[in-house]
């Protein structure tokens, strides 16, 4: 199959449009997409330095976040506009963690899902460890014997956001869900008494990219989902 009609397959169903403002998507290389034949796609969450996709037999990488490096090798990059998209990353997450979407958590722009539920916290805990590749969460105001009915996710940079830290507590939900807690957001989030489970940025990330791999592969193009994890090692000390 041709790039450009891959492109345009894909641009049909996340269309570009939804993407924020400066956000880096689209076809990024010096190959002609109408000349391009692309027969194997790698799908995977970065760009890593020094990597050739073609080792594995890849004509094309397709990547969520955009690089912070000038790719050597044929990359399409479908961020925020998957984030938004219904059916793109926020809904896969919620799927993957058996919540029930009921509306869009930051209307503006589209991003996250407001879910219901009934479950305690600590079986909510317990659904996020068994879903989710992530070896370990950090929880601010959490009663695990509280019954969430209500929660705000967003895959991946939520808790990194003062504002959505904000947005939860004026809504309000039980419960918010994410990943990037710091310091700051952290300490934001105590003072406002909003509850809070950061299951990481990696973690949160991968049932999108999951979900977005099967997309790619419906479209009849051989596609190889890679999961390089973490770009840091965490040790014990």
């Amino acid at each position: 199959m041709l790039a450009s009609k891959l492109f345009k397959l894909i641009e049909k169903k996340v269309p570009p449009h939804l993407a924020l403002k400066n956000d880096k998507i689209g076809y990024l290389g010096d190959l002609d997409p109408d000349r391009m034949e692309v027969n194997k796609v790698q799908v995977s969450l970065d760009l890593l330095p020094n990597y050739d996709p073609s080792k594995l037999g890849a004509d094309l990488l397709i990547i969520h976040h955009p690089p912070l490096f000038e790719p050597e090798f044929p990359v399409y990059v479908i961020h925020s506009h998957w984030d938004i998209v219904k059916g793109g990353a926020n809904d896969a997450l919620a799927e993957c963690l058996k919540l029930r979407v009921t509306d869009v958590f930051d209307v503006e722009t589209g991003i996250g899902r407001i879910c219901s539920t009934s479950i305690t916290f600590e079986d909510l805990i317990n659904r996020v460890s068994n879903s989710l590749p992530t070896d370990y969460i950090n929880m601010i105001n959490c009663n695990s014997q509280v019954i969430i009915e209500k929660v705000a996710i967003v895959s991946g940079f939520g808790l990194k956001n003062p504002e959505y830290i904000k947005l939860a507590h004026d809504y309000p939900v039980d419960l918010f869900l994410s990943g990037d807690l710091n310091h700051q957001t952290a300490m934001f989030a105590r003072k406002l008494g909003v509850s809070v489970v950061d299951a990481t940025h990696y973690a949160t990330e991968i049932p999108g990219l999951i979900k977005l791999g099967e997309l790619i592969n419906e479209f009849g193009v051989e596609t190889l989902l890679t999961n390089e994890g973490t770009p840091w090692k965490t040790v014990k000390i």
